[in-house]
Formats: C-alpha cells, sequence, structure tokens
C-alpha cells in the first residue's frame, strides 16, 4: 500500500492586492502634492509632511497617512504567500511594522514644529510610528525583493527588476540621512525655519520608497500572466494543475 502527500509547487499571486496597492500609493503621492497648494503658507522645503496634519485640511493628511498604510497593507497581502525561508519572512514582518507605524502616522498627529520636549503623548507616539516605518521599510524591500527573486519561481521572469530595485528605498533613505548629517544635525536639534531644508529630503525617500512598491506590484501583475494562461490551458486540456506528488518514505511499497 503506497501513502502518498499532494502538495503545490506553487501559489498563484493574488493580483488584486497588487492593484490596490498601487492606486493607493499613487493616491497618497497625489493627496502630497494637492496639499502643497491648498496650503501656500506651508513651504515644503523647511516644513515636514506631518506639519500638514495641523490646521485647515489636517483631516487630507491624516487620511493619506492611512491610505498609504493600506497601500503596504495591500503589497502585505499579496507578499504573504509569496515568500519563503528566513529572510522572506523577516522581510515580511518588517513590512507589517511598516503597516502599523504608516497607520499610526495617520492616527496620531505631530506636535507643532520646532517639537519641544518633553513631547506630548500623542506627539510621542507619532514620532515613534513614522520613525519604524521611515527606518525600516528600505530594509523589508531588500529582503522581500531578494527573497522572491532566489526562492520563488513565480517570479523568475522579474528576476532582473527585483534585484536593480531592491535597493531603491535604501538608497532614498541613505541620501535623506546623508542629507541631514550634512546640512541638518550640525544646526543642532531645533533647527527649523528658512534655508534648514528639512522637508525635501524625507518626501524624496518616501518617493522611492513608492518607486519600489508600484514597481514589485507591476511585477506581480506581469508574473501572474503567464501563470494564468498556463491553467487554463491546463482545465481547457483536462489536465491537473501543476502538482507534484511527495511519497512518504514510511510507507510500504
Amino acid at each position: 500500500m503506497t501513502s502518498t502527500a499532494v502538495t503545490n509547487r506553487r501559489v498563484a499571486i493574488s493580483t488584486k492586492p497588487a492593484r490596490l496597492a498601487i492606486g493607493a500609493i499613487l493616491s497618497y503621492q497625489i493627496l502630497l502634492i494637492v496639499l502643497i497648494f491648498l496650503r501656500p503658507d506651508l513651504d515644503p522645503s523647511w516644513h515636514t509632511i506631518s506639519e500638514w496634519a495641523i490646521g485647515p485640511y489636517g483631516w487630507i493628511m491624516s487620511g493619506a497617512f492611512l491610505i498609504s498604510a493600506l497601500s503596504y497593507a495591500a503589497l502585505f497581502v499579496m507578499l504573504r504567500s509569496q515568500l519563503q525561508g528566513m529572510m522572506g519572512r523577516i522581510g515580511l514582518a518588517l513590512l507589517l511594522i511598516c503597516v502599523i507605524g504608516a497607520a499610526g502616522v495617520g492616527i496620531f498627529t505631530t506636535d507643532p514644529m520646532p517639537l519641544r520636549f518633553p513631547l506630548s503623548t500623542i506627539g510621542t507616539l507619532h514620532v515613534i510610528f513614522g520613525t519604524s516605518q521611515l527606518m525600516l521599510l528600505p530594509f523589508a524591500a531588500l529582503l522581500i525583493n531578494l527573497s522572491l527573486a532566489r526562492k520563488n519561481e513565480n517570479w523568475t521572469r522579474a528576476r532582473r527588476v527585483l534585484l536593480w530595485t531592491a535597493a531603491l528605498p535604501l538608497f532614498g533613505f541613505g541620501a535623506f540621512i546623508l542629507y541631514s548629517a550634512i546640512f541638518v544635525f550640525p544646526k543642532g536639534p531645533q533647527a527649523y525655519g528658512p534655508g534648514v531644508n528639512i522637508g525635501w529630503p524625507p518626501r524624496i525617500a518616501f518617493f522611492t520608497y513608492m518607486l519600489w512598491l508600484v514597481t514589485l506590484a507591476w511585477q506581480a501583475i506581469r508574473c501572474s500572466d503567464p501563470q494564468q494562461a498556463s491553467e487554463r490551458r491546463d482545465q481547457t486540456s483536462g489536465k491537473r494543475p501543476d502538482r507534484q506528488i511527495v511519497q512518504d518514505p514510511g510507507a510500504r511499497p
């Protein structure tokens, strides 16, 4: 008597969360631009993004942060079945932290700038959530892309793109840190005002995050097309889905 276990070789890529992730992150970036024109009193070169959540139209900025959290959450849902091994699981866990961080930034509004210590409880939570998202997403992106490129054959046709864009968010974050270290930190912890350009560097960093997310989600849609076509051909020809029969080592022949 032979005992067999049937396991799927591949798990289909879900394109609906990928499309939602693209739509949400593009909406977030569009709202950032719109708010610049709605609040001409705030110069984007030396006002942080979070300051748009204070005062008129603040609800739009808070909503935009929640939309960015939605984009990361949709990406998390899409990737959950695609990532394998320790590298992939760590990357997915970091992405989940970024989802929580982006949501927390939208829920808890920043204290007025320049920040005065001690911060309020809400202001402290805003800093914690925002910093976690800003710092961890580049490393999540790196681990996710490398894992997909090396361990998941569903993504074979996107391997080159995955490797080229793996460090894109890390580059944006590194540029932000380098600029701050050279031009902002030497001016002291209370550096704020015209000429202290603390506004553009994080915007550029988040723009690279958006480019990474859109590229990854789009590659997911591309990689799902041949897979769906193959499944349709199998159904038409009466073939069973691509599965691997694994024989139980303890079974008798």
